[in-house]
């Protein structure tokens, strides 16, 4: 038995060595998934967020009688039958929130250059709400605020909107007051990137200190330029971007295209993957994911019902699957520490800026649910609490899910209760791919270390 990924250190001092029960009947914890590769066995355990490898005779053992494999019990992978998982989960995932060290100040932030866009999706959550943008005197606050809280920590801003580069002067802004503060920041941007043109990326390279940016893209062409219905009326949105995608990647920013997918553009967005591939396979920093818009408002309007759904599951899968081939798709399954926040939301050190100045813990609660202004130091403390509070009970469904110790409940995100029968199965089969380049990555190191070592005995030898 091997040790491929070492477990957290935090949660082996919590939990000690499982001891053997006499007379007991075990079985596999639901958190623990299974990968055959051509060595034998992978096991990885989401919880301990140990990963081990069973040799093809210790496999042999572990499918006649696993607890046979005493080894696997005392690292928590064979539990007694009756055993609660789920609430062992929550008892350590708790300790582990009362004993996590805080930041120092408030490091993370979104900043909402505008509540306008230059689009008009169907789909957008923001429909309906006043657009305004920024003024010149609010991102001056805006940056003395964050220059207030950074307290010597490294920066992270996220700009967002509406359309963030609509208003793109107050980014400009706020980065120079950093700059001149000498505060270390980083940036990120959500984009529809019809704005980043060359001169525009420029400034994003040298002043926004961008690293990366997500731009949307709802399908081929004719379906996106549709989708999308941007103001002006002269010009081919869809090629606009594509050249500004190549514009980005010149300047070594990181490009992630959310593809946008539903039952109308399902077939189409594996075109779309394809043309992506094909016209910057020469580029490492662009990738691409797929999102269910049927997650956020479809479903809720009762418009799929279960076939529908597993059809988009499997399509879904399956430019995933082309994605990893093209290098352009990386999971994201395996976190190496626990999870203590869902988002910003629950975290005491990010919060929202929105273009008026107020404060909020999420950029979908913009009029309401506010925790302050950048005008002064006072938060809602209640509010504060209100974003924080999670269920106290899991779903029926969780308790046969291997992804629980990776979720994180918030009672007020409306997103909680949404869970399908194919999300666990789409999280233990992208857990099983990313075990997989896990395992390649341990034995490129262990091939170095070899090397290494025999390298230095033939140096070490001198003849007589």
């Amino acid at each position: 038995m091997k040790t491929i990924l070492e477990p957290t250190k935090s949660l082996v001092k919590l939990l000690g060595n499982q001891k053997l029960q006499a007379g007991e009947s075990y079985r596999l914890m639901t958190f623990v998934v299974q990968s055959p590769v051509a060595d034998g066995l992978l096991l990885f355990h989401n919880m301990t967020k140990e990963m081990l490898l069973l040799s093809k005779e210790e496999q042999k053992v572990f499918e006649q009688c696993p607890t046979d494999l005493s080894e696997l019990i005392n690292r928590w992978f064979l539990v007694p039958i009756d055993h609660d998982d789920c609430k062992l989960s929550n008892q350590l995932n708790h300790v582990a929130c009362m004993i996590e060290q805080p930041k120092n100040g408030i490091v993370g932030y979104t900043v909402m250059t505008t509540s306008d866009c230059n689009a008009r999706c169907f789909y957008c959550y923001e429909l309906g709400q006043k657009r305004r943008p920024m003024t010149d005197e609010t991102a001056n606050k805006a940056a003395d605020y964050i220059i207030r809280h950074a307290k010597g920590e490294a920066v992270s801003i996220e700009w967002f909107g509406g359309e963030p580069l609509y208003n793109k002067s107050v980014i400009n802004l706020i980065c120079n007051k950093l700059r001149e503060a000498n505060i270390n920041y980083s940036s990120s941007m959500i984009s529809n990137g019809y704005l980043m043109d060359a001169d525009t990326v420029k400034e994003a390279h040298d002043l926004w200190k961008l690293k990366h940016i997500q731009i949307t893209i709802d399908g081929t062409e004719q379906t996106y330029n549709r989708v999308k219905a941007y103001i002006y009326k002269d010009v081919n949105a869809y090629q606009r971007v594509m050249d500004n995608i190549g514009h980005l990647l010149k300047a070594d920013i990181s490009v992630s295209i959310r593809m946008n997918m539903d039952t109308h553009n399902a077939n189409e967005l594996e075109t779309l993957a394809k043309e992506l591939h094909e016209r910057f396979s020469d580029s490492k920093n662009l990738s691409a994911y797929l999102h269910l818009l049927f997650e956020d408002k479809l479903h809720r309007a009762g418009v799929f019902d279960d076939n529908k759904r597993r059809a988009l599951f499997d399509k879904m899968r399956q430019i995933q699957e082309l994605l990893q081939g093209w290098g352009m798709f990386q999971y994201h399954s395996y976190q190496p520490n626990v999870r203590t926040t869902n988002c910003m939301a629950d975290s005491d050190s990010c919060v929202v800026i929105q273009p008026d100045g107020y404060l909020t813990k999420c950029e979908h609660y913009t009029d309401s649910h506010r925790v302050g202004h950048i005008d002064d130091e006072v938060f809602d403390t209640q509010m504060i609490d209100y974003f924080k509070e999670r269920t106290s009970e899991p779903l029926e469904d969780c308790k046969r899910c291997a992804k629980y110790p990776s979720c994180v409940f918030l009672k007020g995100c409306p997103h909680y209760k949404e869970c399908y029968p194919e999300m666990p199965e789409m999280f233990q089969h992208e857990m099983q791919q990313e075990m997989h380049q896990l395992y390649d990555d341990f034995l490129k190191r262990e091939e170095e270390i070899n090397t290494q070592e025999a390298a230095s005995k033939k140096g070490g030898k001198h003849e007589v």
